[in-house]
């Protein structure tokens, strides 16, 4: 009896301490940089842990400027929202970025994730701006 509530109590632990993605509850979650609620699909990222705690931003730029000043258990996951799929978090290392004045981001910054390179070329030649790389955005932000 002993070893069955030891083996619960480890199987919750360790259920507890995944180190995955949170869903976004749009409209309700709040920017742990900000505070804002986080309604805008196409900009939202998050930072996981590897006690797998989930922080959610309503921007990359929150993100970024969060991880700049980082005082937590170590990052694991860096997910950024991909600007052509909505809602779709996907690892901030593997997109490429864009800065336009013509797409603007929750705070400001109009910093925007791409998965496919033609997807941020084609916001290039539509919206102008720049594009960057995850070390780009890291040297940017301060982020070691």
């Amino acid at each position: 009896m002993k070893k069955t509530y030891l083996l619960i109590i480890g199987l919750i632990i360790f259920a507890g301490c995944e180190v995955k993605p949170v869903a976004i509850n749009y409209g309700a979650d709040a920017c742990r940089f900000c505070k804002m609620t986080i309604v805008d699909k196409q900009h939202a990222s998050q930072v996981v842990t590897v006690k797998g705690k989930a922080f959610k931003y309503d921007a990359i730029e929150c993100m970024m400027n969060d991880l700049a000043q980082w005082a937590e258990a170590d990052p694991e996951l860096f997910l950024v929202t991909d600007f052509e799929h909505p809602k779709t978090l996907v690892h901030a290392d593997t997109v490429s970025y864009l800065i336009s004045e013509n797409i603007p981001s929750p705070m400001g910054a109009n910093l925007s994730a791409f998965t496919s390179i033609e997807g941020r070329e084609k916001a290039i030649k539509e919206n102008g701006g720049d594009a960057l790389s995850w070390s780009d955005l890291k040297v940017k932000f301060k982020v070691e």
